[in-house]
């Protein structure tokens, strides 16, 4: 079961994420308006594609603990019980790791990043922060995986 602070995070999360699309949208309506005057939006497609990755990013740990993801049942729902039991701790505990090592490689990036000065192409921005913020929430993610793998270890869980 996850925490009530991990929970409080993902909301945070979401709503970031939310913003971030509402953002995306009001800007992108912004150049299209703006190039129907002659005055786009400068780096526009810059920052729409910064966000992109940070709302995607935010969006992982909400959707994996409200199982909103895409799955496809045909196999699994005919394993036996013991079998869809061993089948979702491997899961679980492969992507755990996978999004641990996402995390880690993410924050490393943004260190090399930061230490070497790069920034976007048109309006110069660090991008960095971008990288700290997907680290983070692919942490997050981890955390949660980690969390639903004690569980189904435990036998908290009905799969």
């Amino acid at each position: 079961m996850i925490s009530a602070s991990m929970n409080f995070i993902i909301e945070v999360l979401r709503k970031l994420a939310g913003i971030l699309l509402v953002g995306m949208m009001l800007l992108t309506c912004a150049d299209v308006v703006g190039n129907l005057f002659g005055h786009p939006v400068l780096g526009s497609e810059e920052i729409v594609s910064l966000c992109a990755a940070a709302l995607l990013a935010f969006a992982l740990p909400v959707v994996h603990r409200d199982k909103g993801h895409i799955g496809v049942d045909l196999l699994y729902l005919r394993f036996p019980p013991i079998w869809k039991r061993i089948n979702n701790l491997f899961l679980s505990f492969i992507t755990a790791v996978f999004f641990f090592l996402t995390a880690r490689e993410c924050y490393y990036y943004g260190n090399e990043l930061k230490a070497t000065g790069e920034v976007s192409s048109t309006l110069q921005l660090p991008t960095y922060y971008v990288l700290y913020a997907i680290a983070f929430a692919c942490f997050i993610l981890f955390l949660v995986l980690a969390f639903e793998f004690i569980s189904l270890l435990k036998g908290d869980r009905n799969e």
